[in-house]
């Protein structure tokens, strides 16, 4: 090989030597950019270790919003230009439609097992959701204690841990104060088991305990009634079939991918743009709306799927 070509393999094996180093260094951008830490952990200590790991600043879950709010704003600067929000139109008679909106959203004074100050707190005050959410709760978790007992029947620690971890969170967000806690001594049991299992007597109390604090957190919610039939859409198949079928294929993909985001805000654009689209699509920018202000993303992907068959 000459020299020459030598040292052309040599430059060569420089220039990506340096072109990869300069990938990997964080950019000017990245170095001031602020991280927050967000962790289950809210022991004495724990907002310590997260400044001294280098981040920025220290949240909680289950999330408090004032909290939130204010961590975030010491390291986000507010936009110059802010929306003005438009007063809503007060109607001097309510609509059938209202008085079901002001039925769903009814909640008692108290709850035995939960604090709904601290609940609706975490939810800006939306009553409608958060009834929404606890009927759910107890829909979607009467079975949850025999799943537990099952997999600690069988040792699996993991799958144990896994459902108590999820019943922790959820009871943490809904503000089922008695709830959280049971589930917090009983995830202590169980988190991480290696060799030495916990002994039958601490798991059957600690089991105990949690089923006792969730049946009462069930027995409470089923109190509120049952949850509200839920509706694909409200827009009927006719309305759907309106929809010129390009259109809806293309604004299927775009709901599916914001929903699997929560991305509320981007929702609602979309909402914008299919009624300005035409007259046959305001059925469906409404029901796109009104499921987003409720949070129901599981119903905006049953939408979605309803375009792409139509």
């Amino acid at each position: 090989m000459k020299a020459e070509d030598r040292r052309k393999k040599t430059d060569d094996r420089s220039q990506k030597s340096d072109d990869k180093q300069q990938a990997l260094s964080p950019k000017p951008d990245a170095l001031s950019l602020p991280i927050i830490a967000m962790t289950a952990h809210a022991m004495a200590g724990d907002e310590d270790k997260s400044l001294q790991a280098g981040m920025n600043g220290h949240v909680t879950k289950p999330i408090d919003p004032d909290q939130l709010f204010a961590t975030l704003q010491k390291w986000i600067k507010p936009s110059e230009k802010r929306a003005t929000p438009q007063k809503p139109v007060v109607s001097v008679e309510p609509s059938e439609e209202d008085k079901v909106v002001s039925i769903e959203a009814e909640l008692p004074e108290s709850l035995a097992g939960f604090d709904l100050v601290d609940g609706l707190k975490r939810l800006q005050g939306n009553k409608k959701l958060y009834r929404k959410l606890l009927l759910h709760f107890s829909t979607d978790y009467d079975k949850v204690a025999n799943q537990i007992r099952e997999a600690l029947d069988a040792e699996d620690f993991e799958r144990s841990h896994s459902l108590i971890h999820n019943l922790k969170g959820l009871a943490g967000n809904l503000a089922a104060t008695d709830l959280q806690a049971a589930a917090v001594n009983m995830e202590k049991l169980v988190k991480g088991v290696d060799k030495k299992a916990p002994s039958s007597k601490q798991l059957n109390l600690r089991l105990s305990e949690l089923e006792a604090a969730l049946n009462q957190a069930l027995e409470s919610v089923q109190s509120l009634g049952v949850p509200a039939e839920e509706n694909v859409c409200k827009i009927s198949a006719e309305e759907i079939t309106a929809i010129p079928a390009e259109f809806a294929q293309n604004i299927a993909k775009r709901i599916r991918d914001a929903a699997e985001m929560g991305d509320v805000m981007t929702l609602t654009a979309i909402a914008a743009e299919i009624k300005a689209h035409s007259d046959s699509c305001v059925p469906l920018s409404e029901q796109m709306i009104q499921l987003s202000e409720d949070f129901d993303f599981e119903g905006i992907q049953k939408l979605a799927n309803a375009l792409v068959a139509c």
